[in-house]
């Protein structure tokens, strides 16, 4: 079989080595054409065609071939390189401890050029952003290397790459921390507004009698809101609690889920960072996680400390978002199992008596009353009468104790099922972006059962399939709502289900077998190369820089918001639909706060073309009840299918808003103040008997 083996790759490895030279080619071509297009061109993948095109994009296409000419040399091992090799490998040797702030460097500059540098906004190009992440890598991978005789070993890759991933995963978060007053986002502001109301109520003008609603899960606004505790508390510091946020809890169920094993605490170390890059991919909202962490804290305590804590992570899951009321459950069930077989390598009456307790205590607070109202539903006589999903509370949570509630909940916004696949919104689609941010995982769970790595039960297989099934076609079925399919976030529960599995895979006998596969088997090699590298250069691809406005310019808006504000609280009601952390942090002293319509809400409502809510906001509209209104630029602008990309593609989102709010608020009020890079538009009535400077 090893003879076998070998031949096999010696027949093959001609064609590899094509390959990888066919996709060098096209990466450094398409950086040609970027570049050109950047400089020249038309902007366009392929610009004009014409003669000129092609003359003046020469010289790139030139050195996209001298480089692919160089990589065929370097693959071939060619002996015009051992001289190059011998000198690359011995000053490595000579830098010694030198190497590590050159390491530091290159780690870092992708980071400072992607997030806090201006060519990160110039330089967007995904062949570019490749190019720059793997000439990072590859330096960092060969600077790490020890052997004398290799330039890129497979272990220092790895590192490379989570290195890589984790700066870069953590500085887009933290390139958001900023003490600029205004949103950096589309919901950013009125986020931090939501937050807020739990802790900080005192700092609105509101009868204290009545209660604020916010459109937001309790788990959220509990978690995010902790900050608001300090009376003082600045908006960057609010910014900066939310950036460790969905950072620091990601890399900790890492840390809790791949229990460390004698020997193994650096691997133990790179799997809280591999955890941090993989679910980054969603993302995952925290409170999730933060079940997920108290799952895994649960395995192998003794059952009355592990009750609770699977009991808290099921009520925690349950009031922050309903869908997810069923996971902590599951996740207790499979690692209940996975835990069974590793320590007696069969399934005892034990171990399913513990898996179905813990199962049953995450599901008990939050879970069963929907299990209680499916069945009710299939009996003959239950209700026959459908209610309508609550509008006045948590997102989603209204009505589901009932099996007609949760259909009512569940189909409360259409499907748009086309982003699934590649479209403007998420240009790789649902389906093949969560093919590459879990498939070589997926693939390495199968290879190692197949192979005897990972050793397993039927029953213990089948379970924990089923498991991460329902969790996949939720999560599908999720991201083809309107509103959603820009990224995988709503995969929550299946990403966080594949890093708890992962954990099982590596303590079942992955950690022993580490090197001898990384050695040995081309296959595990590439799969980890995949598993770490595709997550570390999401961030680089998306990333962007934060392009604010200066601090004279923002004053100045700030000044002209508040003075319209000033003078239009002494008319009538002044309503904020958008920027209400301008509210909460003090930009527009004691206003009186209106409630009603927050942009969020409003966008919701009219994703469902809920009309009955929409009567009461025209009406107000029509009677002119706000004396200013502050929110997003509005325009009277459909889109259609066939035009070509308008903005960020939010097709059916954008028609809804215009529907049910531009037209309407249009017709009844005008802008007064336009404020593009503060993303700013202010109206007021068009009847109106005041005037405002």
């Amino acid at each position: 079989m090893p003879r076998k083996s070998t031949k096999r790759k010696q027949v093959l490895l001609p064609y590899l080595r094509a390959a990888i030279l066919g996709v060098v080619f096209l990466i450094l071509l398409g950086v040609s054409v970027e570049l050109f297009n950047l400089a020249w061109g038309s902007g366009r993948l392929l610009g004009r065609l014409s003669l000129k095109w092609v003359v003046a994009l020469a010289p790139f296409l030139g050195i996209a071939i001298g480089l692919t000419f160089l990589a065929y040399v370097a693959l071939n091992q060619s002996s015009r390189l051992k001289k190059l090799r011998s000198s690359l490998l011995a000053f490595r040797q000579r830098l010694a401890t030198w190497r590590w702030p050159l390491i530091a460097i290159l780690a870092l500059f992708p980071v400072y050029f992607v997030f806090f540098s201006p060519w990160g906004g110039l330089f967007i190009g995904i062949f570019t952003r490749i190019t720059l992440f793997a000439a990072s890598l590859l330096a960092v991978a060969f600077l790490l290397g020890q052997q004398k005789n290799q330039l890129i070993e497979i272990r220092a890759l790895l590192i490379s790459g989570l290195a890589l991933g984790t700066l870069l995963t953590l500085a887009e978060s933290l390139a958001l921390v900023t003490g600029y007053p205004f949103a950096l986002h589309w919901s950013e502001g009125n986020r931090l507004w939501d937050y807020s109301v739990l802790f900080a109520r005192d700092r609105y003008n509101y009868p204290g009698s009545e209660p604020i609603f916010a459109w937001i899960d309790s788990g959220r606004q509990a978690l995010w809101g902790l900050p608001y505790l300090i009376a003082s508390v600045p908006i960057w510091a609010v910014r900066l609690w939310s950036a460790l946020l969905v950072t620091v809890p990601y890399a900790l169920l890492g840390w809790i889920a791949f229990r460390p094993v004698s020997d193994s605490h650096g691997k133990w170390l790179a799997a809280g960072f591999w955890a941090l890059i993989f679910l980054n991919q969603g993302p995952i909202y925290t409170p999730l996680v933060l079940c997920a962490i108290l799952v895994a804290a649960a395995r192998r305590t003794p059952i009355l400390l592990a009750i609770p804590l699977v009991f808290l992570a099921g009520h925690y899951a349950g009031v922050s978002r309903y869908s997810w009321r069923f996971a902590p459950g599951i996740w207790a069930v499979i690692l209940a199992l996975g835990d069974g077989v590793i320590l007696h390598g069969r399934l005892l009456r034990s171990d399913w008596l513990r898996a179905g307790v813990l199962g049953l205590a995450g599901i008990w607070s939050k879970g069963l009353p929907i299990l209680f109202g499916i069945v009710q539903g299939l009996l003959p006589v239950s209700p026959s009468v459908t209610p309508t999903p609550d509008i006045s509370g948590q997102p989603g949570s209204g009505g589901v104790e009932t099996l007609q509630g949760l259909q009512a909940t569940a189909t409360h916004h259409p499907f748009l099922w086309y982003r699934l696949f590649p479209n403007e919104v998420y240009s790789i689609g649902i389906l093949l972006g969560l093919i590459l941010a879990t498939g070589a995982l997926i693939w390495l769970f199968i290879y190692l059962v197949r192979k005897g790595y990972w050793k397993t039960v039927a029953w213990q297989r089948v379970i924990t399939s089923l498991g991460l099934l329902a969790f996949l076609v939720i999560g599908v079925i999720a991201s083809a709502k309107i509103g959603g399919g820009a990224d995988l976030h709503n995969l929550d529960m299946f990403l966080v289900a594949l890093v708890l599995v992962a954990g099982i895979a590596w303590e079942s006998g992955l950690h022993k077998n580490l090197a001898k596969l990384l050695n040995n088997s081309s296959t595990v090699r590439f799969l980890l190369s995949a598993m770490v590298l595709i997550p570390a250069l999401m961030p680089m691809i998306n990333g962007r820089p934060q392009v604010l406005a200066d601090r004279e310019r923002t004053e100045f808006v700030l000044q002209r918001i508040q003075s319209f504000v000033a003078c239009a609280r002494q008319h009538g009601e002044v309503l904020f639909m958008d920027q209400r952390q301008l509210i909460t942090f003090g930009y527009m002293e004691d206003l009186p706060l209106v409630v009603d319509y927050e942009k969020k809400f409003v966008m919701d409502q009219a994703l469902a073309g809920n009309e009955e809510y929409f009567e009461q906001f025209h009406a107000d509209l029509g009677s002119g009840r706000f004396s200013l209104i502050v929110t997003e630029r509005e325009a009277i602008m459909y889109k259609a299918p066939d035009q070509e990309s308008i903005g960020d593609g939010f097709l059916e989102e954008n028609n809804a808003w215009v529907e049910w709010v531009t037209v309407p608020l249009l017709q009844n009020y005008e802008s007064v103040g336009e404020y593009k890079d503060a993303a700013v538009e202010l109206f007021m009535p068009t009847e109106r008997d005041f005037a405002c400077p």
